[in-house]
């Protein structure tokens, strides 16, 4: 089974896909991977991580899956890296971030 993963910031119902949960042997999440390419090595989404968490350093943020209660308001929530109507891309976000 699939489990796609989100950062999310509930406090303004923004979030982040991660991607593919994958678990470890003792059933613990080991790495999210996004396709084929490990997320560690797409810079232009571990810069918008960074910013994501920068944005919102004192909110709650929660890393949702699909059996985590908060997993089924993400359809309300801003995407960034998103190309639906309201989301926001990731060189949209990233535009004059010194970080």
């Amino acid at each position: 089974m699939s489990l796609s993963g989100w950062l999310a910031c509930p406090q303004c119902a923004t979030c982040m896909a991660l991607g593919t949960a994958y678990r470890l042997g003792d059933q613990r999440i080991g790495y999210f991977q996004d396709g084929y390419t490990a997320n560690s090595d797409q810079p232009e989404l571990t810069r918008a991580l960074w910013k994501f968490l920068a944005d919102h350093a004192r909110h709650p943020l929660r890393v949702l899956l699909p059996d985590t209660p908060g997993y089924d308001d993400l359809d309300q929530f801003r995407e960034i890296g998103g190309d639906e109507r309201g989301d926001v891309s990731f060189a949209e976000y990233l535009d004059g971030w010194p970080g």
